[in-house]
């Protein structure tokens, strides 16, 4: 009996392995990785949402586009103390201005500038000014006032509490753009590209009003080296910051 028994467990995995080699053989085809077709880089869409300072002045001259701000983000992510789970927020100072084309992108332009010790998690113990949390992004207390600013009249000055975006070119990518500039922060410059969404126009029409208002969005994503290239020294937070930002504009070309 254990004879058989051993016979048909031999012939079993002889099985087994001949049915795998023919698989394996079987199967040639390289992997390969496919661009997603071109869908939002085809059009002719002018954004010109680059108009006011910082921040932009209000105006509302019928057909003008505008950073839609209260609906719009800058967010950050990074491993908590390096080896935990994430640690997310975002910053509640910032602005953005823009003027995207999405037929030429060699036109388009992004500059944006956000005020670090702005840090916001949701959590008021570790996110007022002058807390904790501001000290992940290496904020130091150098700024403009010993407590915390409300807003900027002008583009903030001081060099350890807001980091700059200024773009230097665009070119088609994939599906989408991809956008490269040069990123400031804490003293350092850096060239920076990340990839570039365009969500394409829209027309939205007030529910309670009637009111018809044209929207577009672009949303960018990237990383930066907070300690080995920024020089934040926090052990709260790992090497690598994710950034993303939502960027919603909105156009009264309708009133």
């Amino acid at each position: 009996m254990k004879t058989r028994s051993a016979t048909k467990l031999v012939t079993a995995i002889v099985g087994l392995t001949v049915t795998a080699i023919v698989f394996i053989s079987s199967c040639k085809k390289d992997n390969t990785t496919e661009l997603l077709a071109a869908t939002s880089t085809t059009g002719s869409d002018v954004i010109d949402a680059k108009i006011g300072g910082f921040p932009p002045t209000t105006y509302t001259v019928p057909g003008a586009w505008k950073v839609d701000k209260v609906h719009s983000n800058i967010m950050w992510e990074t491993q908590y103390y390096g080896s935990g789970a994430a640690l997310t927020g975002r910053f509640n100072n910032f602005e953005m201005k823009v003027y995207f084309d999405q037929a030429n992108p060699a036109n388009t332009t992004v500059k944006a500038w956000v005020q670090l010790s702005t840090y916001n998690t949701g959590e008021t113990g570790r996110d007022a000014y002058g807390k904790c949390g501001p000290g992940y992004m290496g904020v130091k207390w150098d700024t403009l006032a010993k407590t915390s600013p409300t807003a900027y009249t002008l583009a903030p000055k001081a060099t350890s509490d807001t980091a700059w975006f200024n773009s230097t070119g665009c070119v088609k990518y994939g599906s989408g753009y991809m956008l490269t500039g040069t990123f400031k922060f804490r003293g350092v410059t850096e060239t920076i590209s990340m990839p570039m969404s365009y969500t394409g126009k829209g027309t939205v029409v007030n529910a309670t009003t009637g009111k018809k208002t044209d929207r577009v969005g672009l949303y960018v994503s990237f990383s930066i080296n907070a300690n080995s290239v920024y020089g934040v020294n926090s052990t709260s937070i790992n090497d690598k910051v994710l950034i993303r930002a939502d960027c919603n504009i909105v156009n009264n070309a309708h009133d």
